[in-house]
């Protein structure tokens, strides 16, 4: 099965798709190029809430963020 990779760099667009893949592991690269793999638990408004490796809950600011890429499968 073939994997695509979506990626969404524009805040406005990151808003308006990341409610598809609530539950869904995602890569977030911030703008210190730091990048954070984890499972997306939701947005609220202008924070993006993730569960890391660890199970550990983060919340990462959209005005922090400079990309967000999610493998789909086709």
């Amino acid at each position: 099965m073939a994997t695509k990779q979506l990626r969404l760099s524009d805040p406005g667009q990151i808003k308006k798709r990341i409610g598809d893949f609530i539950g869904k592991k995602i890569n977030i690269v911030l703008i210190d190029n730091t990048a954070v793999l984890g499972e997306l638990k939701g947005m609220n408004g202008i924070d993006i809430l993730l569960v890391n490796m660890r199970n550990k809950k983060n919340s990462y600011p959209l005005s922090k963020i400079a990309e967000v890429y999610i493998d789909i499968k086709v």
